[in-house]
């Protein structure tokens, strides 16, 4: 798949999520975001996010759930997503309500040399209960070391720890360098 198509398959996949909220019921989207992920456009993202939630009148403690799962996912995809040219500006993130609850959607390119240990890690910690979360959480967080890439593995525990561990993920290999790795996390409106 060259560049060109690369990008179209990220966008058809926004897309898809954009028409699936649009036709449902008990679906909307609060926020949503193809290509730019850049610190501005993180820092416009939050502000965003934070306002119309106030203006909805969400609880303060929600909002600060949603807010913290988002920092971690755009941290992750900031992390984690590949370098390469043709994976340019393919990232996204869509942040709705469905059911009354809250759920984040993010997705970039990541190089398929890394793919193997971000999956492991996502099944390692979507395998654990609550209780023993915060424990590896708690763990990590004494450890401290930083990884190659930059992180010190808490991203997906936050996440993980916010959500109470409803997080799903997805690999799809496109080509012989990169994966569509996306995530999509529910955060209880209770």
């Amino acid at each position: 798949m060259n560049s060109g198509m690369v990008k179209t398959f990220c966008q058809d996949k926004w897309d898809a999520i954009q028409t699936e909220y649009r036709e449902a019921d008990d679906k909307k989207i609060i926020l949503s975001n193809f290509g730019d992920l850049s610190e501005d456009g993180v820092d416009s993202i939050l502000m965003m996010i934070e306002n119309k939630m106030e203006s909805h009148g969400e609880p303060r403690m929600l909002i600060k759930r949603i807010f913290t799962v988002v920092v971690e996912s755009l941290q992750n995809v900031r992390i984690h997503a590949s370098r390469t040219d043709s994976a340019k500006d393919t990232s996204f993130i869509v942040i709705a309500k469905e059911s009354g609850d809250y759920k984040v959607m993010v997705a970039n390119l990541a190089d398929n040399d890394i793919v193997e240990g971000i999956k492991a890690k996502l099944i390692k910690v979507t395998a654990l209960n609550q209780k023993a979360l915060k424990k590896v959480y708690m763990n990590s967080l004494a450890m401290g070391k930083l990884s190659a890439k930059g992180g010190a593995g808490l991203g997906i525990l936050t996440i993980a720890l916010k959500s109470d561990n409803n997080l799903k993920f997805n690999f799809e290999k496109i080509n012989e360098e990169l994966t569509f790795f996306n995530m999509d996390i529910r955060v209880s409106a209770n």
